[in-house]
């Protein structure tokens, strides 16, 4: 099966097309593909507790690896104190690696 990398920058709640992104995610990990979503920018603010987006709550559920960007969270003033469970920090490296690997990188 595929390895797949989703580059979410767009907050779900302001732009749809992140929702959709989500489900995209979710499908292709449920049909056994390896799938990892890193979330860079304004992405990172579904990953906070509290946050309510049914969509990226189902996804954390799904089996896709959920990395937010440590950069955009700091900018953003969020540590990893306040992050959903089932989010891990990263940094945009991630996709410098997968793009090396030959994964496929969606950006969105």
């Amino acid at each position: 099966m595929s390895e797949y990398l989703f580059i979410q920058s767009q907050d779900p709640f302001y732009e749809t097309r992140a929702n959709h992104q989500y489900q995209l995610a979710q499908r292709l990990c449920e049909a056994g593909h390896h799938v990892t979503l890193l979330l860079v920018q304004n992405g990172v603010t579904p990953a906070r507790q509290g946050a309510e987006s049914t969509a990226f709550d189902t996804l954390l559920c799904s089996g896709v690896d959920v990395l937010a960007d440590g950069f955009s969270l700091d900018q953003r003033e969020m540590g990893s104190a306040v992050l959903k469970p089932g989010v891990t920090v990263a940094d945009i490296g991630t996709a410098i690696d997968a793009m090396l690997a030959g994964h496929k990188v969606i950006w969105n």
